[in-house]
């Protein structure tokens, strides 16, 4: 499964690399990518191991909460 979050608070490199390494991090996760100019963050992610509600979740507690 493919989901793409838009998150305002994405500014810089230090972003991306807090929140790739949130991400990266949980079990079920398959690829990554933020992109800056967008502030949209792309997650490939195996639902039948990882529920989205946990992807959210490990956003916001990186501090990157998706917008609504």
């Amino acid at each position: 499964m493919e989901q793409v979050y838009r998150v305002p608070k994405i500014k810089c490199e230090g972003c991306v690399a807090a929140i790739t390494t949130a991400l990266n991090g949980l079990a079920g996760v398959l690829a990554t990518e933020v992109t800056i100019p967008t502030r949209e963050v792309r997650v490939e992610f195996d639902p039948a191991r990882l529920p989205e509600a946990r992807v959210k979740r490990a956003l916001a507690e990186a501090g990157f909460p998706p917008a609504a």
